[in-house]
């Protein structure tokens, strides 16, 4: 699994909280990062924030669903914003499910289960 958030104390909350579920979890704060580690590692699902200082969520999205060899892997937006449009653009984007922020843990592994199963 790669979890991709710029903010480091929800991303490494939300890690420890999955590696503690039974998921290996690989990190990324930046969109560039987690494209370069999808390449090289292909995760089993993708848990992404939107708003990404160097290359948005959405971007990643699209650019991770036009690939022949990435396009299967489930994406788990996990964002800021619930608002309808940002759901609506998240789904638009490639992502297959929608979180809003502060999201309770179980919400994101049942979440992450209709996906995968861990590890």
């Amino acid at each position: 699994m790669l979890l991709i958030d710029d903010h480091d104390a929800a991303r490494r909350g939300y890690a420890l909280f999955l590696h503690g579920s039974g998921y290996d979890v690989l990190e990324a704060a930046t969109g560039g990062d987690a494209l370069a580690i999808v390449r090289n590692s292909r995760p089993d699902v993708i848990v992404l924030d939107l708003g990404l200082p160097d290359i948005d969520g959405w971007e990643v999205a699209r650019r991770l669903k036009q690939q022949p060899a990435t396009r299967e892997i489930p994406i788990i937006a996990l964002t800021g914003s619930d608002l309808p449009h940002e759901r609506v653009g998240s789904m638009r984007a490639g992502c297959d499910h929608h979180l809003g922020k502060p999201c309770p843990p179980s919400v994101l592994i049942d979440t992450i289960r209709a996906c995968v199963a861990p590890a």
